[in-house]
């Protein structure tokens, strides 16, 4: 195993400026923006239970990290999936513009954070947010879901500001407290830089629509600090400093991610110079969408190498406290595209965090190709299975951890 980076900092091709300034000053013109910025900006869905999500996560050497994702269509809303399900049986020769508006992504803006202290997680955050606001045009640099903002800053870096209302389980039961605001101001820097590698996500669902991949900065350096303050005693109960490894990715699909899927499985590990990413789906009565499923290894310097559909074994199955099942180790293999022959194995040695229909795994992970040196380092596992959310404790459950947060809520507009 590669030793743990010591400084971060280290790691970057240029003499960085670190800066705590917010995160909506990206000091860039129309033409960069855009020609930065195609894939990462929101796209126009117009379609029941379309979804997008941008997903940022860091963690260091110590287990102290984040993970940040904003969603225009939360696809894990119970009542989102609900309203698809029913719009399929009842409503689907309708015009978009007279569904009803549950089906509707517009209706679902949220954002989820956590953080990671000594590799468990200490707090977390799921507000869905009421529109009110046009989102910005396509060709500003700019995400804004709620209070929560990402900016791409004329020097490549991404600005980022979260805020929420934190929830805990209190009795095996979400509880939120809105005395308290769990927040952070982070910026996150591609250490190398990248044109964003674009790939299924899964397979077309029963409507045939597309569910994309963007992998638009599969390394990088997120530093910054997390504050969640207790409002109503005064005091900070977490004040962390940020410098870590990190990772992000863009996911967007014209339809509901679980119609026709049984399991959805991604992940990613990296070391000092490299990451690999890797995405699995099941669907009822088949093992695997193999045509989707793909491994994809980022370097310094290199184009990405791609193995297709590659070979896929689980091993050692474990099961968290929902009886949510997840693999211990999982080995893939394959060729590329030039028949470079790739085995990537992972072990999956701790449990981050678990919910009824979703697993975070701590991941140690080797990529082999032979006649090279092996590539080793640490990551991240998802083991998601959607089709739970429709289940009438569990998708109670999960609506009791959604906050509602209105426009002129303070946590908003501070």
């Amino acid at each position: 195993m590669a030793p743990p980076v010591t400084d971060v900092k280290q790691l970057l091709p240029f003499k960085p400026v670190f800066v705590h300034a917010p995160a909506g000053v990206a000091g860039m013109d129309a033409q960069t923006a855009q020609s930065h910025w195609a894939e990462e900006s929101p796209h126009n869905l117009r379609t029941p239970g379309a979804y997008e999500w941008w997903y940022f996560r860091a963690i260091d050497a110590r287990g102290n990290g984040i993970l940040l994702a904003l969603f225009e269509g939360l696809p894990f809303h119970p009542d989102y999936l609900a309203e698809v399900h029913r719009h399929a049986r009842k409503d689907r020769r309708k015009p978009f513009e007279q569904m009803r508006a549950g089906v509707k992504a517009s209706q679902y803006p949220a954002a989820y954070f956590a953080v990671y202290e000594g590799g468990k997680r200490t707090a977390q955050f799921l507000n869905l947010y009421r529109a009110s606001e046009a989102r910005p045009a396509s060709d500003v640099p700019d995400i804004r879901i709620g209070p929560n903002r990402v900016t791409l800053r004329q020097d490549g870096t991404f600005g980022i500001v979260a805020r929420g209302y934190p929830f805990e389980i209190v009795r095996g039961r979400p509880s939120v407290n809105r005395d308290r605001v769990l927040s952070a101001n982070l910026t996150f820097h591609p250490t190398f830089p990248a044109i964003p590698h674009i790939r299924p996500f899964r397979a077309p669902g029963p409507g045939g629509a597309t569910h994309r991949w963007v992998i638009a900065a599969p390394h990088g350096i997120m530093e910054g600090n997390v504050r969640l303050v207790d409002h109503a005693q005064g005091v900070p109960l977490i004040n962390l400093p940020l410098q870590a490894l990190g990772y992000h990715d863009h996911v967007y699909g014209q339809e509901g991610l679980s119609q026709g899927l049984k399991k959805l499985l991604w992940g990613y590990v990296q070391g000092e110079s490299w990451t690999a990413a890797w995405q699995r789906t099941a669907s009822p009565g088949t093992p695997s969408m193999s045509n989707t499923d793909g491994l994809v290894l980022f370097r310094k310097g290199h184009r990405p190498l791609v193995v297709e559909s590659p070979q896929y074994r689980e091993e050692d199955l474990e099961m968290t406290a929902w009886l949510l099942k997840h693999p211990g180790k999982i080995t893939m293999y394959g060729s590329t595209a030039r028949g470079k022959s790739v085995e990537f194995v992972l072990h999956n040695n701790a449990i981050l965090d678990s919910a009824s229909f979703h697993t975070q795994l701590a991941s140690l992970g080797t990529l082999t190709i032979p006649g090279r040196r092996p590539y080793a380092g640490t990551g991240v596992t998802h083991v998601m299975k959607l089709g739970r959310l429709q289940w009438p404790i569990l998708s109670d459950l999960t609506l009791r951890a959604i906050t509602t947060v209105s426009p002129d809520d303070p946590v908003w507009r501070e």
